[in-house]
């Protein structure tokens, strides 16, 4: 009896080392996973900030933009779902459209982006989705898709590792509705020009992308239009 007891005993002892050891190693390869990199101000002014960094996806540059807006959810959503107004907004977009409507919360679409001395015309063919958090932050994720060829004959096509769009709801001290816009993306334009020369050309776009925002987004028409399914932050 005494035999079977030290022997389960030893067993014991071997397997809570084992898992001592394997925890150890794991542990230690959590640590030794790259932190990411610092974020850098690139521009900052009124209620708007673009900041950038070395991502880990190719050593390619992320950009992050922010912008303290008055609009509601659904008035955002519906903004920028418009895809006849998006050359309004967004820097050198010359045309968009949806390919296809998955859902209510998930389309196909493109975006055709004007030739800038010295590149090329060049377009992006993404997919995206949104959802409400129980909070009433609203995401979308944004990603390249490939599910329907479209043929470009004379375009680049910008390569979208990710994008992301984060919008938290606010009260201002009149309890009007704001929504603090939080936007994050990857992408590598493609051709051979400088990596360097085409993150100004970026920056530059995104900034003068959120002040246009800024502007049209609150006197928008879908202000005064709600989405099913999206709570908005209760204001005046």
């Amino acid at each position: 009896m005494t035999f079977h007891v030290l022997k389960a005993t030893k067993v014991i002892i071997i397997m809570l080392i084992t898992a001592f050891i394997i925890n150890d190693d794991c542990m230690a390869e959590a640590t030794s996973v790259t932190p990411e990199y610092p974020w850098k101000t690139w521009k900052q002014s009124n209620n708007i900030s673009v900041s950038s960094r070395v991502s880990s996806i190719n050593k390619l540059t992320e950009i992050k933009a922010t912008a303290l807006v008055n609009s509601s959810l659904s008035g955002f959503l519906l903004f920028i779902q418009d895809v006849n107004n998006t050359p309004e907004w967004l820097t050198n977009a010359s045309s968009s459209q949806i390919i296809k409507q998955l859902s209510v919360t998930e389309q196909i679409f493109t975006v055709d982006f004007t030739a800038i001395w010295p590149l090329e015309p060049r377009y992006s063919q993404l997919h995206s989705h949104y959802w409400q958090n129980s909070d009433l932050s609203v995401e979308i994720q944004l990603k390249d898709d490939f599910s329907v060829d479209i043929a470009y004959s004379n375009a680049v096509r910008i390569k979208f590792y990710e994008g992301h769009w984060l919008l938290t709801p606010r009260l201002n001290n009149k309890r009007q509705k704001q929504l603090l816009i939080e936007y994050t993306f990857i992408a590598d334009g493609g051709g051979e020009i400088p990596t360097w020369f085409v993150d100004q050309l970026a920056l530059k776009a995104i900034l003068k992308s959120m002040k246009k925002i800024n502007l049209q987004l609150p006197q928008s028409k879908w202000q005064r239009q709600t989405i099913p399914g999206i709570t908005e932050l209760m204001g005046s």
